[in-house]
């Protein structure tokens, strides 16, 4: 990894307890042209929020535990969630619970999010179906089905509801919906900070799959300990012409860095391309630049501001 950035420490990602969305007496389980799924599709080592129906537990306030020595607990408010696939039966480290709302009479169900990480153990060659088992105690209350996907990619924003609230992000106006896209120095990109042709870039991110070696207990001395994504990935870079409402393809490129560095979140190092003679500025929150990261099932991206 001779002259990439050095991956960033996890350390910079702190826990914050955020408010859940209150919801009316009236349950939504879905809404639009399809019928709701009790499927999710993730990817091995994918972090993410889950939600479901039929817990009889109620939770006033969010809940996210603090990591002790034995890392996070796997039992909250007498709550669990375990991965099964087969004869594979794992507890899962919980990261947080929250629960919609409820008014003080009415009907209601509210709906129950863990934040948790599907275990590496995922497997997308087996015959066995995987899914996730929510407990009271011992009782199962809850079946999520699992559809395992070789990646399924989100770039972490500061608008994500998990729980999980990147610390370096903590300067951004209230309610801004920015995407975690950093200078190699640490300071995120931003219209006050933008980024310059020729820059390394450092994306945070979920969902990138399966990877080449767990981490080292230990981690890390070298960022070569770091283990790489087994998966291929690319970045497309689109730009906002000087009439700012037409975005133009600009380049392609191989990441020079793709990799996990710790607790299921990812890192994608890119270069910035030259800018075009015909960017346009870069006004308010909106980006002049979009940074597509793909892999062989998903992609996700950010609006960045870029200097010309």
């Amino acid at each position: 990894m001779t002259n990439l950035a050095r991956p960033l420490s996890c350390s910079m990602f702190l826990l914050f307890s955020l408010l859940a969305e209150g919801q009316t007496g009236i349950t939504v389980a879905g809404f639009g042209y399809r019928t709701p799924s009790n499927s999710i599709s993730a990817a091995p080592g994918q972090a993410m929020a889950v939600s479901v129906f039929g817990v009889p537990v109620r939770i006033p306030n969010p809940v996210f535990p603090v990591a002790m020595m034995n890392g996070l607990p796997t039992e909250v408010e007498g709550l669990s969630v375990t991965f099964v696939q087969g004869p594979i039966s794992i507890p899962l480290p919980i990261r947080g619970v929250q629960q919609s709302s409820c008014p003080g009479t009415g009907v209601c169900s509210p709906a129950t999010t863990f934040t948790i990480q599907i275990p590496y153990e995922l497997s997308l060659d087996s015959d066995a179906s995987a899914t996730l088992e929510v407990r009271d105690a011992a009782t199962v209350v809850a079946q999520v089905v699992v559809k395992p996907v070789t990646d399924a990619i989100h770039v972490i924003n500061t608008c994500d509801q998990t729980g999980t609230y990147p610390g370096i992000a903590l300067g951004l106006p209230a309610g801004a919906c920015a995407p975690i896209v950093t200078h190699a120095s640490g300071p995120l990109v931003t219209a006050s900070a933008p980024t310059k042709p020729g820059e390394i870039l450092v994306m945070w991110a979920y969902g990138l799959g399966a990877i080449e070696h767990p981490i080292p207990a230990i981690c890390c001395s070298s960022p070569d300990q770091l283990p790489l994504a087994t998966q291929p990935f690319n970045i497309g870079f689109t730009y906002s012409d000087a009439s700012g409402t037409t975005f133009r393809r600009l380049a392609q490129e191989i990441p020079i860095y793709a990799g996990m560095v710790g607790e299921g979140l990812y890192q994608v190092h890119f270069v910035v391309p030259d800018a075009p003679n015909d960017l346009s500025t870069c006004a308010g929150v909106k980006g002049n630049l979009r940074v597509l990261v793909s892999g062989p099932n998903s992609s996700d991206g950010a609006d960045l501001c870029v200097e010309p």
